[in-house]
């Protein structure tokens, strides 16, 4: 079984649970969904979602070793807390809880090589990946298109 990353959890409105995943395929980054949606998205397109909502992630908060208190990597059923991608390239999930939350909210924290990490509420880049998995489905032809 690959390694997968768990982006995101959501409840649907029958108050089932609905999740997303990230895997490696090759040199692209596989993205699904409980709900059936799936497709491949390159690294670049992944690095434009995170540059474009991420922010600097605290440097109090360490990514190697013991988190500090109030943030912990998760972990998924597969148990990876990170996906390894091409170009050294990772992409971590992050359960943090600041000062001014009620409760931990979940990160996605991307690092690039030569860069410091940039974290994003999870919820907002997953539904960004999910967007551009879902436009790209609809724009390829389908079989009966001949």
């Amino acid at each position: 079984m690959p390694r997968v990353l768990l982006l995101d959890e959501r409840i649907r409105a029958d108050g089932t649970r609905a999740r997303s995943w990230a895997a490696l395929a090759g040199e692209r980054v596989h993205i699904s969904d409980d709900d059936g949606a799936a497709g491949e998205l390159s690294i670049a397109a992944l690095d434009r979602v995170m540059c474009r909502y991420g922010r600097p992630l605290d440097p109090a908060i360490r990514l190697d070793g013991d988190p500090p208190a109030g943030a912990q990597l998760q972990g998924d059923a597969d148990g990876a807390q990170v996906l390894a991608l091409p170009g050294g390239h990772r992409l971590r999930r992050l359960r943090h809880h600041a000062p001014v939350d009620a409760i931990g909210r979940d990160y996605l924290v991307w690092e690039r090589p030569g860069h410091e990490p940039l974290a994003v509420v999870a919820t907002m880049a997953t539904a960004a990946l999910r967007y551009l998995v879902l436009r790209l489905a609809g724009e390829r032809p389908q079989e009966s298109d001949g």
